[in-house]
C-alpha cells in the first residue's frame, strides 16, 4: 500500500499518540511502572505543542508539493494553444459565453467557477476582455504592436441572463475610450467562448483550469482553442490583505503564461484582422 505525502506526514503523529496511550495503560494497570508512565506522559505533553507546530508545517509542505506536482502535470499534458484553421482579415467576433463578473468574495473562493485564469478578475470582466481585443496599437506579441478587431459583440444573455439584445463594444479613437451600445442582432461570423474547466481535484489544490475557444458559426467548427492553468501559490492565504485569485498570477504560476494581453494575442493570432 502506497501513502500520499500528506498521509506520510501523519505517521510520526500517530506514533506519538501510540506512546501516550501505552503510557496511560501502564499507569492504569501496572502500578510498578506508574512513575515511568507519569514521566513519559509529562514529557509527551511538554512536547505536544512544538510537535504540533512541526507537524502542521510538515503537512503544509506536503500539501504544497502535491499541489505543485498536480499543476505541473496539467501543464505538461493538457495546457497549450491549438489553431486548427487560421483565418485572415476577420474584423469582429461575438462572445457567446463571456467571462462572468467577479464579486470581491469570489476572489477568496477556492471553488469559484468564474475562470480565474483568464483576463483580469475585475467586476466588468467581459468589457475588459473586449477592450483588449479592440484597442488599437496594443501588443500583438512581446515585441510587436498592431491593429485589433473593429468591434466585439456580446449576446446580452451571456453576461446578465437576459435572452435578447446584443452589446456592441468598439474603440472610439476621437474620444480615446471604449464605446458600448446595444444592438438588436449580432453580425459576426466568428465567436469566442470562455469556460472554467477546473475539476474538484484541481480546486482542492487551488488550481484553476480554463478554455478559450474560437468558433466559426457558419460551419459550427472549432477554429482554435487555448487551454490554460493557474495555481494560487499562496493557497488561499489572506496575509497582508492578499486577494488569492489576484495575488500570485504570473509566469511561474500560469501555463501558458497569463497576462493582460494574453487573450488578445491568442485571438489575433487565430483570426489575423490585418490579413497578414
Amino acid at each position: 500500500m502506497e501513502f500520499t505525502a500528506i498521509e506520510k506526514a501523519w505517521i510520526p503523529y500517530a506514533l506519538l499518540v501510540a506512546v501516550e496511550l501505552a503510557a496511560l495503560l501502564g499507569y492504569l494497570f501496572y502500578g510498578r511502572h506508574r512513575k515511568a508512565a507519569i514521566v513519559i506522559a509529562t514529557a509527551g505533553l511538554l512536547c505536544f505543542f512544538p510537535f504540533k507546530n512541526w507537524f502542521e508545517a510538515r503537512e503544509k509542505k506536503a500539501y504544497a508539493e502535491e499541489a505543485w506536482a498536480h499543476f505541473r502535470k496539467l501543464c505538461a499534458e493538457k495546457a497549450g494553444e491549438k489553431i486548427y484553421r487560421q483565418q485572415a482579415g476577420i474584423r469582429s467576433v461575438v462572445v457567446i459565453k463571456a467571462l462572468p463578473p467577479a464579486k470581491e468574495s469570489d476572489l477568496y473562493d477556492q471553488f469559484w467557477d468564474g475562470d480565474p485564469y483568464s483576463a483580469s478578475a475585475t467586476s466588468q470582466r467581459s468589457i475588459h476582455a473586449a477592450g483588449s481585443l479592440v484597442y488599437p496599437n496594443a501588443p500583438l506579441s512581446r515585441n510587436t504592436v498592431g491593429i485589433g478587431l473593429d468591434f466585439v459583440e456580446f449576446d446580452v444573455g451571456s453576461i446578465s441572463g437576459s435572452k435578447t439584445g446584443v452589446l456592441h463594444v468598439a474603440y472610439d479613437s476621437l474620444k480615446r475610450d471604449y464605446s458600448v451600445k446595444e444592438t438588436s442582432k449580432a453580425v459576426s461570423r466568428f465567436a469566442l467562448k470562455w469556460e472554467d474547466i477546473s475539476t474538484q481535484r484541481d480546486r482542492a489544490y487551488w488550481v484553476a483550469g480554463s478554455r478559450l475557444s474560437v468558433i466559426d458559426l457558419s460551419e459550427n467548427r472549432l477554429v482554435a482553442e487555448r487551454v490554460g492553468f493557474f495555481i494560487e501559490a499562496g493557497f488561499g492565504s489572506t496575509a497582508g490583505n492578499r486577494r488569492p485569485w489576484l495575488a500570485s498570477k504570473g509566469p511561474t504560476t500560469t501555463c501558458p503564461e497569463a497576462h493582460d494581453w494574453a487573450d488578445r494575442w491568442f485571438v489575433i493570432k487565430a483570426l489575423r484582422p490585418n490579413g497578414d
